[in-house]
């Protein structure tokens, strides 16, 4: 007799933070007002997310939806059907939304505030379809729910510096598991840190280094020990009018829209450190051209500025010599995410990359990345150089998936700070 053996395999979609419409643009997406936090929420607290974009067209507003999806650590979809996660709706329409107000290049606004009405914690991806269709994808951006079940407690003396040691930052820290501890907890904890918010570089694979009597320790682990990096660059485009950029060469008017040049720029990489203020990456809106100054009012978020912001053409220009791989501008105001737009071109002639970027006024921190296909990632170090004093943030998430658990779960999270 003979046996056949019929083996299918079926591949997991990962759900990463994805802009596909060209048209959408200054994506944001925090926790209630605070346009600089990281979207997170509470399990059972009394909290929203807030979710706002620009379509950047002439006419009436589009209909947008949203939808939510489970993820497992691997960001593929949770097999837990949506009933037991989220009650609430399959599907949302977005109903805030406005045109813009006396600026040169149209667009409209989109505001739609994602209510805590979740019932178990874990990693989460809220997706906006056009006219309800999954075929039309616009854009997904990822977030968690935490019940804050164990204690996450930093050690604040791990850091060594020596020889190749001064471009890193190493990180430690224990976790106490309460009332989760079990004697499978070395299989059923995992964790992740996130720099500066960056979910491309995040491993949420991390299994602990030591096993305490009552806690977990983590340590002296390739997804621990981190390129520090260089503090960003900062872009100011609040004002044309009154004040200018420092990196700003000149400006040209046209019917079209307004094109900033910015002086040319070099990489970093064989520079000595530079302590500067920055946003670790993050981006505001505001204008400086109205009637009413908003940035003397900014309270995390300008009500005005959202709809009265023009957009700008910005064209980024670096002097170096080819690199292997791709080089984008990158920062929070692009999601860290692999969008052609994004992606400098290099002039053979000029020995630069340069492009022409829309960008919102505002206050933008960005750097110049080359994008690893073998980590899926921007890795900005290249260009910009490592150093072990940059002030950073690192967020460490600890999961769960028990013996009889079906999804996984974030159980505790901490914020710290390196060199602040």
């Amino acid at each position: 007799m003979r046996w056949i053996f019929i083996v299918s395999y079926v591949w997991a979609v990962v759900l990463r933070d994805t802009i596909a419409d060209p048209h959408i643009y200054t994506v944001q997406f925090y926790r209630g007002q605070n346009t600089l936090s990281f979207p997170y929420l509470g399990l059972g607290e009394n909290q929203v997310l807030t979710l706002e974009f620009d379509e950047l067209r002439e006419g009436g507003a589009s209909d947008f939806w949203v939808r939510i999806q489970l993820c497992n650590r691997d960001w593929a979809p949770s097999n837990l059907p949506l009933t037991e996660y989220w009650p609430a709706f399959v599907s949302d329409r977005i109903t805030d939304f406005s045109l813009s107000v006396g600026t040169r290049v149209p667009y409209v606004h989109y505001r739609y505030f994602l209510r805590n009405q979740f019932q178990r914690s874990g990693l989460y991806v809220i997706e906006v379809f056009r006219d309800n269709d999954p075929g039309q994808f616009v854009l997904r951006r990822r977030f968690y729910v935490v019940e804050n079940a164990i204690q996450v407690v930093p050690d604040w003396g791990s850091q060594v510096v020596t020889g190749a040691r001064q471009r890193f930052q190493s990180l430690a820290f224990k976790v106490y598991p309460r009332g989760l501890r079990s004697a499978q907890n070395y299989q059923e904890f995992f964790c992740g840190v996130l720099q500066n918010g960056r979910w491309d570089r995040a491993n949420l694979q991390l299994r602990p280094t030591f096993l305490g009597q009552e806690y977990l320790e983590y340590r002296f682990q390739p997804g621990l020990d981190m390129e520090a990096g260089n503090e960003f660059r900062m872009l100011d485009l609040r004002s044309i009018l009154r004040r200018r950029s420092f990196q700003v060469e000149r400006t040209l008017w046209s019917d079209s829209g307004v094109v900033v040049l910015l002086v040319p720029e070099r990489p970093r990489s064989n520079s000595v450190y530079f302590s500067q203020y920055d946003l670790n990456g993050r981006f505001v809106i505001q204008v400086q051209d109205l009637p009413i100054d908003t940035s003397g009012r900014w309270a995390g978020r300008d009500e005005l500025a959202a709809t009265q912001a023009d957009y700008f053409w910005v064209e980024f220009r670096l002097q170096a010599e080819k690199y292997p791989q791709p080089v984008y501008v990158v920062g929070g105001f692009m999601g860290w995410t692999t969008d052609p737009r994004y992606e400098l071109f290099y002039d053979e002639t000029r020995h630069e990359y340069r492009r022409r970027i829309r960008l919102k006024q505002g206050v933008y921190d960005y750097m110049y990345a080359l994008y690893d296909d073998s980590c899926g990632c921007f890795r900005p170090e290249p260009i910009e150089g490592s150093y072990f004093e940059t002030e950073n943030s690192y967020l460490i998430l600890v999961g769960y998936r028990g013996f009889t658990d079906r999804e996984d779960r974030i159980v505790g999270h901490r914020w710290i700070g390196v060199y602040e």
